[in-house]
C-alpha cells in the first residue's frame, strides 16, 4: 500500500497573467477566482433566447461572451460579433438536445467527467464558506498597512531552533555592533548574499511584520518565535516607492489585496490543518502501479511517434489518460483505490481527476513519472478529503454548482455530437479530381495563402503555447513541438501555399492577417488550431498548378471545408426540430465589454479550469435558414 501522511497546509495556488503583444492576435488570458465572480454587477436572469425547452438568460449569454475569445466570426463589427456568438451559442444548446436525445447522457465519458467537475465546484463553494467569507479587515489594519505599503526594507536574519543560542546571541550583540560578523560565521549566511528584500504582506506571521517595520536603520530586534524558529533580525537599509501615494485609492486598493490574500492563506491553511492535519489514508500501491506501467507505454508511444522530444519534459494529456482508461481492465478500472471514513474512490476516480490537474514529468524515465504519479495521489486524497467535507455541508445541492453541472454537461454534449458528425466526414477521390477540374478552368485572380499551424486536440496544450508565445520562444519551434495534425508534422506546421477559399474557417480568417500576425485559439474539427501567417499573395488561377498540391493536402482542405457546410445545415435542421425564439430587443439593448479573453476559474483549495465552455463559432446555418424565411 502507498501511505500518504498529510502534511500541513503550504500556500496557495499561484497564477500567471498574459498581455497581447503587438503582431499577436492571440488571446489574453485572465485569471477569475471562483469566489468573486459576483464582483460584476448582478446581471438580469431575463431569457434572450429559447431553444426547445431551454433557456439562454442575459446572464448566461454574457459570461460566455465576455470571458472566452469570440474574433473568429464573420466581422469585427461588434453588433455583427453580439449576433454571431448568439447564434452559435444557440447551435451548443440545439447540439446538446440532440444529444440527450441519443442519450449520449448516459456515456460513461460524460458522467465519469461531470461527476469530477461537481467535485471541484463542491471544494470552491466550501472555500468561499469557509475562508473567503471570514476575511475581514479592520481599519486599524488598512491603515496600518497604508503607512506601509510603499515601504521595501532590506532586512539580515540570523535564526536558530535553540531558544538557548538565540538568546545567548542577541545578549552578546547588546554589547558589540558585530552582526554582520557574527552572521558571517553561521550557515545561514549562504542564503544572505544581498540582505532579504522584506514588503508589506512577504511574511506571514504579522507580528514579524510588525518588528520588522517598527526598526531603525541598524537597528536588532529581540529574538521572536515563529514556525518553530527563532529570529533576530536587522534594518540595513529601506527604500520607498514615491509612486505610491498613502492617500490614493490605488494605494488602498493594493493594500487590500495584499492583506486580504494573507488573511486568505492563514484562514485557509487554519482549516485544512483542522480536517486533514496528521491523517494517514492508504491508496493501493497495485493498482498504481498498473496504471503508472501503462500510463508509461502510452507515453513512450507517443515519443516515439514524434509526437514528444525524450530530452523535454512531458505534459500529461486528457487524450493521454483516455489512451491509458482503454488499455486497463474494467475490473481493474473500478477496484477500490483510496478509501478513508465512508469514501471508496476507484482508480477510474484517480485517473479522471487527473485530466483536470496540471500534471508534468520532468523525463520519460519511469522512476521519474511514478515519482510525479505518487505526488498526484497525495494530492488526489487531499482534495477528496477536502471535497467530501463540502458534501457534508450540502455545497453540491447550491443552485449555483447545479447551474455549472448544466452548463458543461450541454457543452460536453453538443461537443460528443459535433464529434461524432465530424468523425464521419470523408473526402472521395471524385470529389478531390473534381476540386482540381474546377480549378483549372476557372480563371481569375486568387489569394494564395502560406500558414504555420499548431494543431492540438488539447485546449490546455493550446495554453501552454500561447505561454510560450508571450516569452517570445519561436512558433516554428512550437509547432514542432506541439502541432498534431499528421499531414503537417514533417513540414513543422507549414501548409505551403493554398487557396484561402479552399481551408473552410482557417483561410478565412488567415486571408485577413497581415504576414507575421498569428491567431487563435481557433475551435476546429477535431481540437484547436494557432495560425500564422507567413505568406499572402494575389495569382491568376491559371498560374496556379494545383497537381503540385499532393492529393492528402487537397483531401485536409475539403474535409475542413465540408465539416463547415455540414454542421451548419444539420444546425439548421435541428433548429427547425426543436425550436428557437430571439429576443432581438433585448440582445441589442445588451452592453458588453471586450475583454477578449481566454478566462480560467481558479478553484479554492487549489486547481483551476476555463471559466466557461469555448463556444464553438457555427452561425452560418442562422443566416442558410433566413434566407429561406425559416427563421420565426
Amino acid at each position: 500500500m502507498i501511505e500518504i501522511l498529510i502534511n500541513k497546509f503550504s500556500g496557495l495556488t499561484s497564477f500567471n497573467q498574459f498581455n497581447v503583444n503587438k503582431g499577436l492576435i492571440i488571446f489574453n488570458l485572465f485569471v477569475l477566482f471562483l469566489y468573486p465572480i459576483n464582483i460584476f454587477a448582478q446581471l438580469e436572469s431575463k431569457p434572450l433566447a429559447k431553444v426547445g425547452n431551454q433557456i439562454i438568460t442575459v446572464e448566461e449569454f454574457k459570461n460566455r461572451y465576455e470571458f472566452m475569445p469570440h474574433l473568429n466570426y464573420s466581422s469585427d463589427n461588434k453588433d455583427t460579433l453580439r449576433n454571431e456568438f448568439l447564434y452559435s451559442l444557440i447551435a451548443e444548446k440545439l447540439w446538446a438536445l440532440e444529444g440527450l436525445e441519443k442519450r449520449f447522457d448516459t456515456l460513461d465519458v460524460v458522467k465519469n467527467s461531470l461527476k469530477t467537475l461537481e467535485k471541484l465546484f463542491v471544494k470552491d463553494e466550501l472555500f468561499r464558506s469557509e475562508v473567503e467569507s471570514k476575511i475581514l479587515l479592520t481599519p486599524e489594519e488598512i491603515s496600518k498597512g497604508l503607512l506601509r505599503v510603499g515601504r521595501t526594507l532590506s532586512i539580515k536574519i540570523i535564526n536558530s531552533t535553540d531558544s538557548t543560542e538565540i538568546f545567548r546571541i542577541y545578549d552578546y550583540l547588546l554589547n558589540s555592533d558585530n552582526f554582520d560578523s557574527l552572521l558571517a560565521t553561521r550557515p545561514e549566511s549562504n542564503s544572505q548574499q544581498k540582505p532579504f528584500q522584506i514588503k508589506l504582506g512577504n511574511l506571514s506571521d504579522e507580528f514579524a511584520e510588525d518588528v520588522v517595520f517598527n526598526l531603525k536603520l541598524n537597528e536588532v530586534s529581540e529574538p521572536i518565535k515563529s514556525n518553530d524558529k527563532w529570529f533576530i533580525f536587522k534594518l540595513v537599509s529601506e527604500e520607498t516607492d514615491s509612486s505610491i501615494v498613502r492617500a490614493n485609492e490605488s494605494a488602498k486598493n493594493k493594500t487590500i489585496s495584499i492583506l486580504s490574500e494573507r488573511k486568505r492563506k492563514k484562514i485557509a491553511g487554519n482549516f485544512l490543518d483542522k480536517i486533514l492535519g496528521g491523517r494517514t489514508i492508504s491508496a493501493n500501491s497495485e493498482l498504481f502501479n498498473h496504471f503508472a506501467d501503462k500510463l508509461i507505454d502510452v507515453l513512450q508511444k507517443r515519443i516515439e511517434a514524434g509526437n514528444q522530444e525524450s530530452s523535454q519534459s512531458i505534459e500529461l494529456t486528457p487524450d493521454d489518460l483516455q489512451k491509458t482508461l482503454r488499455l486497463i481492465d474494467r475490473n481493474k478500472l473500478y477496484s477500490l483505490f483510496v478509501e478513508f471514513d465512508s469514501t471508496k474512490l476507484s482508480l477510474n476516480d484517480f485517473i479522471y481527476y487527473l485530466m483536470y490537474q496540471k500534471v508534468s514529468f520532468p523525463s520519460p524515465k519511469p522512476n521519474r513519472i511514478k515519482v510525479v504519479l505518487n505526488s498526484a495521489v497525495k494530492q488526489f486524497i487531499e482534495d477528496e478529503v477536502i471535497t467530501q467535507e463540502g458534501y457534508k455541508k450540502g455545497m453540491n445541492n447550491l443552485q449555483s454548482v447545479k447551474n455549472d453541472i448544466e452548463m458543461w454537461k450541454k457543452y460536453y454534449l453538443s461537443e460528443l455530437m459535433i464529434q461524432s458528425y465530424s468523425d464521419s466526414i470523408t473526402v472521395s477521390e471524385k470529389e478531390i479530381e473534381s476540386y482540381i477540374s474546377q480549378k483549372l478552368s476557372h480563371s481569375s485572380n486568387t489569394v494564395m495563402l502560406n500558414i504555420i499551424e499548431i494543431f492540438n486536440t488539447q485546449l490546455d496544450q493550446m495554453l501552454i503555447v500561447l505561454d510560450e508565445l508571450k516569452k517570445g520562444t519561436d512558433f516554428k519551434h512550437l509547432a514542432q513541438k506541439f502541432n498534431q495534425r499528421e499531414y503537417t508534422k514533417k513540414s513543422n506546421g507549414e501548409w505551403g501555399y493554398f487557396n484561402a477559399n479552399s481551408a473552410g474557417q482557417i483561410g478565412k480568417i488567415a486571408s485577413d492577417l497581415e504576414i507575421g500576425q498569428i491567431y487563435g485559439p481557433i475551435k476546429v474539427e477535431g481540437g484547436y488550431s494557432i495560425i500564422k501567417l507567413i505568406d499572402k499573395k494575389f495569382i491568376s488561377d491559371t498560374l496556379v498548378n494545383n497537381n503540385d498540391e499532393p492529393k492528402e493536402y487537397i483531401r485536409m482542405k475539403l474535409s475542413l471545408t465540408k465539416m463547415n457546410e455540414i454542421l451548419n445545415r444539420q444546425t439548421a435542421r435541428l433548429a427547425l426540430k426543436y425550436k428557437i425564439s430571439i429576443d432581438e430587443q433585448l440582445l441589442n439593448t445588451i452592453e458588453l465589454s471586450d475583454l477578449n479573453m481566454f478566462t480560467y476559474r481558479l478553484i479554492g483549495f487549489g486547481g483551476k479550469i476555463a471559466a466557461v465552455p469555448v463556444t464553438i463559432p457555427i452561425f452560418e446555418w442562422y443566416y442558410l435558414m433566413k434566407d429561406k424565411n425559416e427563421i420565426p
